[in-house]
This record gives structure tokens, C-alpha cells and sequence, in this order.
């Protein structure tokens, strides 16, 4: 296609089709919704500068101009191609410098939004409310980052606002928790608050949770590309891998060039991993399987790329190895967020008021 990236992954066109009509189906069904519901909804009443509404409203434009953007910055290169302006690519520099910037006051407010009154807030009460919570976050941002290695500014930051949602959404629930409580257990009272509450704080804790991910993958991943033979190591973050050669199998429809390598930690065995080079039988170009050592705090992965006697395979290859620090945490995050989201979904609230029109003929029929 005309624009490409590493969303590009496949040229299949009913995958195409298939991405085309979801899109559709998920923005058409949201305007109609808005549609319906428009004649229904109303200005509210006035409220303060400094007050939940304004903070809430303030995230929501903060948000959707972060999602415009990165809307712009993968359809601009599409646009130009296609007015016959030239080829251009938008890469990791813009989205840093635009994304970035949105995404850090969207998350300071996120931890503040919460705790402001309806209506009327008042700074002095926010100051003195989530005061312990910012400092102990400023204390997370300041010393997490020297226990992974080089002080880097923008880990540090990351941090702090991740921190802080954590520390403010659990802040949050205990004063929510402490003030309906009524001499019950803390347990029994929490147990009694809306599921769409729980539901946003943990929303927020994924997004948190993403954060980390994507700060600590971006400030600390690690990747060579060395040329190796039998007995050769290489180390990358805390880890060493070592080169045993590569053997031929033969697979169902291919035939595989499979790699033996040790992953050591401290210089003791972590465990095996088999990266191959696939040549499929009905197609001529060879395909790569990485090999991939999955753990909670980081990823490793070794990918084969061509043997650099093409006439001795079995002698040197050039290989790649990764360490990607933190990276499932990108894929947790999105998993809570989306927890959070269907936790909220199902607060009895809503369930009372889809109940309450067919209840009230009942409910009539038994007074008549």
C-alpha cells in the first residue's frame, strides 16, 4: 500500500475488509448512539474553573487531540502520496514531540480529577488532600530510576505520574472506603461501593502500568547484531547468549535451519532457546521465528539472520539478540484497562435503570 508501517504487517485485502467494515461498524454505531441520545442530553448547571467537571472536560479534549494527532502523523504521508506531492514518513521524532507533551498533563489530572468537588473545587483542599501521595510519588520518579541503570529525565518523570496515579487511586479508595463505613470492617464497606468505581481506579492503575511499560522499553532496551560461530557469546543487559551452531530439520510444509543457543544470567544456564529460518515449500522467500524467553520483568529474544557463508551455513551467522525491559507490562496495562472498563460496565446502577421503565407498569398494576 501507499503508506507503510509496522501497523502494516500484512497486504491480505479481506484483512483489509475485515479492519474497514470493524471501523465502521464501531464509529457508525457510536454517531448513531449520539444521535439518539442527543435530543436528551442537557447543558447541566454552571460550574466552577477549578471543579471535576472542568477537570474531566479538560482530560477529555487533552485525550482526543493526543488521538488526533496520532491520527494526522500516520494518514499525513498517505495524503501527500496521494495528492502527488512526494513521499514522506512520520517517524518517532514527531510523536515525541506532540503525543508526549498532551499525554503528561492528561496524567497529572487523572490522579487530581477524582478528589475535586462537583461544582467547586478549591485548590487549598486538593493541595491538602494529595500532598503526601505527590511526594511519594516525587520519591519513586527520583530513586526507581537508578535501580535499572543510567538516571534518564523522562524515565524519572514516567515514573512519578505513574506513581502517582497508583498512590492517588488507592488514596481515593481508602477515603471513599473510611467515609461511608459506619463501624463496619473495611472489607464489608468496600464491598458496598459502586463497581464503576473500582472500575476507573483500575483503568487508571493500567494506564499506569502501561506507562512503565513504554517508558522503561524505550529508555532501556538493548539490541546487537553480531556475527557468530559455534562458542561465540554475546551479552546484552544481564544477559549472555552463546552459539552452539544451527542443524536442519525438516517441518510439514518447510524445511527449518534451527539455531542452538544458551541464555546464561550470572554466568548460569537460564535456559535454551531455538531461533529458526523457515524456507516454506510454496513460497521462496525464508521466513524468521525468533526465539523468545518470556519473563515479568523483561523479554529476551534471538532472531537468525543469514549464515555468512552461504556455502558453510554451519560455520558463522549473523545473528540478532534483544532485551526489552518491562515490555508485557505494555500488554498488562492494556488488559486492566480494559478489565476496568467492563467492570464499570457492569455496576448495578445501570442495571437498575434499564429495569426501572418495564418495573413501573408492575409496580402500578399492584396498587391499582
Amino acid at each position: 500500500g501507499v503508506l507503510t508501517s509496522v501497523h502494516a504487517f500484512a497486504t491480505d485485502p479481506k484483512r483489509g475488509i475485515f479492519i474497514l467494515v470493524f471501523l465502521v461498524a464501531v464509529i457508525g454505531s457510536s454517531l448513531a448512539l449520539f444521535a439518539w441520545r442527543a435530543p436528551k442530553v442537557g447543558l447541566g448547571g454552571r460550574f466552577a474553573l477549578l471543579s471535576r467537571e472542568s477537570l474531566l472536560l479538560t482530560n477529555n479534549v487533552l485525550l482526543v487531540v493526543a488521538c488526533a494527532s496520532v491520527l494526522l502523523g500516520t494518514l499525513y504521508p498517505l495524503l501527500i502520496d496521494a495528492l502527488g506531492a512526494g513521499k514522506l514518513s512520520v517517524g518517532p521524532p514527531y510523536f515525541d514531540a506532540v503525543f508526549a507533551p498532551l499525554m503528561i498533563p492528561a496524567l497529572f489530572l487523572m490522579g487530581v480529577a477524582p478528589f475535586a468537588r462537583w461544582k467547586q473545587a478549591s485548590v487549598g483542599e486538593l493541595a491538602r488532600t494529595l500532598r503526601w501521595a505527590f511526594l511519594a510519588a516525587a520519591l519513586v520518579g527520583v530513586i526507581a530510576p537508578f535501580l535499572f541503570g543510567a538516571w534518564k529525565p523522562l524515565v524519572a518523570l514516567s515514573l512519578l505520574l505513574a506513581a502517582w496515579i497508583v498512590l492517588s487511586a488507592a488514596l481515593n479508595v481508602v477515603e471513599r472506603v473510611q467515609s461511608t463505613r459506619a463501624g463496619q470492617p473495611f472489607l464489608r464497606a468496600a464491598q458496598k461501593q459502586p463497581r464503576s468505581f473500582f472500575g476507573m481506579h483500575l483503568a487508571h492503575i493500567g494506564i499506569a502500568v502501561f506507562v512503565v511499560g513504554v517508558a522503561m522499553v524505550n529508555a532501556y532496551q538493548a539490541e546487537k547484531d553480531v556475527k557468530m560461530e559455534v562458542g561465540d557469546t554475546v551479552t546484552v543487559g544481564a544477559y549472555t547468549f552463546k552459539f552452539n551452531g544451527v542443524r536442519q530439520e525438516k517441518g510439514p510444509n518447510y524445511m527449518a535451519l534451527i539455531g542452538d543457543v544458551d541464555l546464561l544470567k550470572d554466568g548460569q544456564m537460564a535456559r535454551k532457546m531455538f531461533p529458526e529460518k523457515r524456507s516454506y515449500f510454496t513460497s521462496s522467500m525464508p521466513m524468521t521465528e525468533a526465539a523468545i524467553d518470556t519473563g515479568f520483568l523483561r523479554d529476551v529474544y534471538v532472531s537468525l539472520g543469514e549464515p555468512i557463508d552461504k556455502a558453510h551455513p554451519e560455520a558463522a551467522w549473523a545473528v540478532r539478540v534483544y532485551y526489552k525491559p518491562f515490555v508485557d507490562w505494555i500488554w498488562g496495562g492494556c488488559v486492566l484497562m480494559a478489565l476496568g472498563g467492563l467492570l464499570a460496565m457492569t455496576d448495578r446502577r445501570y442495571r437498575i435503570k434499564s429495569r426501572a421503565p418495564s418495573s413501573l407498569p408492575d409496580a402500578l398494576a399492584q396498587k391499582a
